[in-house]
């Protein structure tokens, strides 16, 4: 399967994940529907070498800019997975971007599925932490002929992964103003190098259009105090695959798969965490220098130590962690911490199916990971 296919399909699950969430309110009820349009300005850190100045013009890539539109739906809290979050705003939304650089990189667009969940509301103003994770296309990729300083985008496809807050006036009843400020980042996770992806911080600015009318988010009934609590016990396993030549064209794909276990607490009704191990085959990590397979065997095993905490949305789970490889052929023993972030939908009772971004240093992909896990619950 392409990534192309891929990312599609995870742009989908996504959307269906959404779609899913939103029907949990009871047909009789009305989920509130709005239109946001924003513009963002911001900045592109120097994280490699093509934004630092090793492109056509010589010169660094510092600046970028993005306008958006978004369909959403709020209500006043039907179910308990709304309460709890004191009703979040969720919905669709497709974005354009410009990183001032269209001979190289194009006019990336993306489409995604976002999630708003309140901090702090006051009389006329709002506070939310945002989460929108997607595709993005439209790039010009790298190129070893045409494109060949390019190494940040490697491929057609990549992940749009954007995290920050914004805050919301009510100019009246139907008309928000909005600023914010956002962390995004593109890569395809070493599905196609070379990926060392672009990360971007812009505020922004918002205008939302409440149709019908707005859900009245400030009488909101607590959720019951007898809600499920449990611990769980997580087995997963997961699945990557990924190329390692970053600057010259590569037909070699290496697969990642293993096996992660993953105890975690449950501190409220929102929030869960606990430590876990990876382990791990990567089939790539003893490549010859040229990118063609090499010796396989216990150098090619990978663990590492982790703490993962989760955000519960209903069925949804927003995942992170921060861990440190006890055995790394490449990066030795303890010496490499890693991140991980992603999310992961409870198909069944006990089977769920996710996706993460893995990390190093909080800003280079090293994989897209596909996970298929069991759980199991013993309530409090």
């Amino acid at each position: 399967m392409s990534i192309k296919n891929i990312l599609i399909i995870v742009f989908l699950v996504l959307s269906i994940s959404i779609a899913g969430i939103a029907q949990t309110d009871s047909t009789n009820k009305k989920n509130y529907t709005f239109v946001n349009i924003s513009y963002s300005n911001g900045s592109v850190l120097p994280t490699n070498e093509f934004v630092v100045g090793e492109n056509q013009f010589g010169t660094p890539m510092k600046n970028y800019q993005s306008a958006s539109v978004k369909i959403g739906w709020q209500n006043p809290g039907y179910t308990n997975w709304q309460k709890v979050h004191n009703a979040p705003y969720y919905g669709i939304g497709f974005f354009v971007g410009d990183l001032y650089n269209p001979q190289e990189v194009g006019y990336p667009m993306a489409a995604y599925g976002f999630l708003g969940i309140p901090i702090k509301r006051w009389k006329k103003v709002e506070l939310y932490s945002e989460f929108q994770f997607g595709v993005a296309f439209n790039w010009t990729h790298y190129d070893s002929i045409t494109n060949p300083n390019n190494i940040a985008i490697g491929g057609g496809l990549t992940v749009f992964l954007d995290i920050g807050v914004v805050a919301t006036y009510e100019v009246s009843k139907n008309i928000d103003l909005g600023v914010g400020i956002s962390f995004t980042h593109f890569s395809n996770g070493g599905f196609e190098r070379p990926n060392r992806g672009f990360n971007v911080y812009s505020p922004s600015v918002s205008l939302k259009y409440h149709i019908g009318g707005r859900a009245d988010v400030r009488n909101i009934e607590k959720p019951p105090k007898n809600l499920e609590k449990s611990n769980d016990l997580y087995f997963m396993i997961g699945y990557a695959d990924y190329q390692i030549n970053e600057y010259e064209f590569d037909s070699n794909y290496y697969a990642l798969g293993g096996l992660g276990i993953y105890y975690s607490w449950q501190h409220s009704n929102a929030f869960r965490s606990g430590p876990g191990i990876d382990f791990n085959y990567d089939f790539g990590l003893t490549a010859n220098e040229n990118g063609t397979p090499g010796t396989q065997g216990w150098d090619n095993v990978i663990i590492g130590l982790i703490y993962t905490p989760e955000l519960i949305i209903d069925r949804l789970s927003l995942v992170g962690g921060i861990g440190i490889y006890a055995k790394h052929y490449k990066y030795g023993n303890f010496a490499q911490t890693y991140q991980r972030l992603g999310a992961r939908y409870l198909i069944t009772e006990n089977i769920s199916a996710g996706i993460n971004v893995r990390a190093i240093n909080f800003m280079l992909a090293e994989y897209l990971e596909f996970n298929v896990g069991y759980k199991i619950r013993w309530v409090k």
